[in-house]
Order: structure tokens, then C-alpha cells, then sequence
């Protein structure tokens, strides 16, 4: 296997040691930490580098929480830049916009363009209907396949387009070398720290807890990569105790019960209770000891809700993949802006 270059192993080391550094609990502190490192690991610690993702009006602030999508424009018509191309358009109609229908290409009669995109396109001798959206009435589909019978051409979407030839289709137009090889590295880490982490979660919530299999988790879950060079070893090991959503109980019944068995204010069951309803789930509790966590999980889990007891730094690692994740999505549709032509980070 090749030798690990020193900025993958600083990252890895950095996603290793987070939790420990943040004491297992997953604050906006440590989402924000976790993305401006991403960055700058996709920069290869450069500021040059840095600076051709972010333009120049939208530098973000070590104390803001960094999203690339929002600093290059992505609130409003990013869906006609340059990293839109090879995508589906998906420009929402507003009301009072004109809708193109293009019977002679499209599949049906719901497959519509926006003025852009069939002004973009070539629709010469086709029995086209435009009309006026009332709003909230769908999105363009330039770019799905599905959508249409014949081929539409548009220069804006269309993934081969005038301007791209099946030469440069797939390379990085104008990107130093060093940056191409950051942003592999660190979108190859980040995926691997993902798979690392998810694939040691529980697959089944409901199955029997004891002492000895919540502690054999940990064991089973600590990172053993070669890439980290051996995992953190707490001592003592604090764990978590999960609630999770099922769609059948009320959050009033919930918070009841959380309240009771953690021995906290109806507020903060309650609190507890819509934070589940609202993302699926919801740490209630952390403790070292898992005995206690045992009593009150069954108080819990009388009503026939699902509760899990998992490490902290587990729990800690699994929401870091959630920011991760997001942070994958929020680049793919982005461009690196500085250089002769913004080239899609996805190239």
C-alpha cells in the first residue's frame, strides 16, 4: 500500500481525535470546526487555494458556519451556472413565469423548460405551448432523461455540450495539480471515515441490551483503519443513551416518560421528545455508568418506544457523518471560481 501523504494523516488524525477534543458532545462549535477543517483539508491548507472557493464578497468567518453552496450564489440561480452542467436543471417556477411544453420532444404533457433553458435549447419547426405559471406549480426538467422523447440540446445542462468535447469531458480545466490532489484526498477520507463509522452502528434498535453487549460495542466500533493509526481508548468510557422515533407515539407521551425516568423538568422532556420527533432521534442521557442507563432505558421502553445505550464518542462520530454527508451535498453542486473557467468540483 502506498505511504499516506502527511495532510491525509493530519485528517485523519483530526476526525479521530474530534470527539475526544469536544468531550462527546456534538455542539455548533464542533459542527463548525469539523467544516472549516474540510475545507481547508480540500485546500491543502492554503490560503490562495482557500480563496478560489470562496469569492472574494462572501469570505466566510471563523465563527460562521461554512457553506459553499450559499457563498458562491447558490440561494438564487445556481441551477444556470457552470457546476450545473450534466445536472437537472430544477429551476422552481415562480407565479407570473413562463413555462415552455414542447409536444414534439417532451415525453408528456407535465415536461416543461423554463425560458432559459428553451432559450438554450433548439426547438426550430416544434409545436411548443408556453404558459403562465400560477406558482408552486412544478420545476423545469431540462437535464432528465426521462422527461423527454427526443434529445434536448440545452448549452446550459447538457452534460457534452458546444462548448465541451469528449476529450475534456472529466478534467479539471485550469486547477493546479496540488489542489486537484487535496480535493481527491480529502472527498476520499471523508467517504472512508463515513463507511468506517456507519458500518459499526446497530442495524437492529430493538434487539436485547445487557452490559456486556453495550461494551462490546465499543470494542467492536473503535476505529481500526490503518489510516488512524489505533483508535482513542476512554477510561472510563462514557456512553449515551438514544431515543428514537416510531411514528406511534405522541410526543406528549414521550415526554412523560423521558421526564420520569431522567428525573428532568417537563421542559426539558419535552424538549427531548420534539428533537426526536423532528430528526428521528434524540440523546437523552450520558452517564459511565451503564447499569444506570439500563434503569432508565426500561422505564423508557415501557410504553414500547425504542431506546438504544451506545459509547459517546460512537454517538459523537455518527453525527459528525450527518455534517459530513451534508458537506458532500453542499460542495457537489459548487465550482472553484478563482481560475480561468470555474470548473465543477465533481470534475
Amino acid at each position: 500500500m502506498a505511504e499516506e501523504s502527511m495532510p491525509s494523516r493530519q485528517l485523519c488524525e483530526f476526525l479521530k481525535t474530534l470527539p475526544r477534543l469536544h468531550k462527546n458532545r456534538y455542539t455548533e462549535q464542533a459542527e463548525r470546526e469539523l467544516l472549516q477543517s474540510l475545507f481547508w483539508s480540500l485546500a491543502g491548507g492554503l490560503q490562495e487555494n482557500l480563496n478560489l472557493f470562496f469569492p472574494e464578497h462572501s469570505r466566510p468567518s471563523p465563527t460562521s458556519t461554512w457553506k459553499l453552496r450559499k457563498a458562491q450564489g447558490g440561494a438564487d440561480g445556481d441551477e444556470f451556472t457552470e457546476a450545473a452542467r450534466g445536472k437537472i436543471c430544477g429551476h422552481i417556477f415562480k407565479a407570473g413565469e413562463a413555462t415552455y411544453r414542447c409536444k414534439t420532444c417532451s415525453s408528456d404533457d407535465t415536461c416543461v423548460l423554463c425560458s432559459r433553458c428553451y432559450d438554450s435549447s433548439d426547438h426550430t419547426g416544434h409545436m411548443v405551448y408556453v404558459s403562465v405559471s400560477l406558482g408552486n406549480s412544478g420545476c423545469c426538467d431540462c437535464g432528465d432523461p426521462e422527461a423527454w422523447r427526443l434529445p434536448v440540446h440545452c448549452s446550459i445542462h447538457t452534460a457534452n455540450g458546444p462548448d465541451t468535447t469528449n476529450e475534456d469531458k472529466g478534467k479539471a480545466t485550469g486547477l493546479p495539480d496540488d489542489l486537484v490532489e487535496s480535493i481527491r484526498m480529502t472527498i476520499g477520507r471523508v467517504l472512508d471515515y463515513v463507511c468506517d463509522v456507519i458500518s459499526c452502528s446497530p442495524e437492529q434498535l430493538r434487539l436485547p441490551k445487557s452490559k456486556e453487549t453495550i461494551q462490546l460495542d465499543e470494542r467492536m466500533s473503535r476505529l481500526t483503519s490503518s489510516y488512524y493509526n489505533g483508535d482513542i481508548v476512554e477510561d472510563p468510557c462514557e456512553y449515551a443513551l438514544l431515543l428514537w422515533n416510531d411514528e406511534k407515539h405522541t410526543v406528549n407521551e414521550v415526554c412523560d416518560h423521558v421526564s420520569r425516568a431522567c428525573k428532568v423538568t417537563s421542559r426539558e422532556g419535552m424538549q427531548r421528545a420534539r428533537e426526536t420527533d423532528d430528526i428521528g432521534r434524540s440523546i437523552i442521557k450520558y452517564s459511565t455508568d451503564i447499569d444506570k442507563l439500563l434503569d432508565v432505558s426500561r422505564i423508557i421502553e415501557q410504553i414500547k418506544v425504542t431506546v438504544t445505550i451506545r459509547s459517546a464518542r460512537d454517538t459523537f462520530r455518527e453525527q459528525m457523518c450527518g455534517t459530513m454527508i451534508e458537506w458532500l451535498s453542499d460542495i457537489s453542486g459548487c465550482s472553484v471560481v478563482g481560475v480561468k473557467q470555474a470548473t465543477p468540483i465533481s470534475a
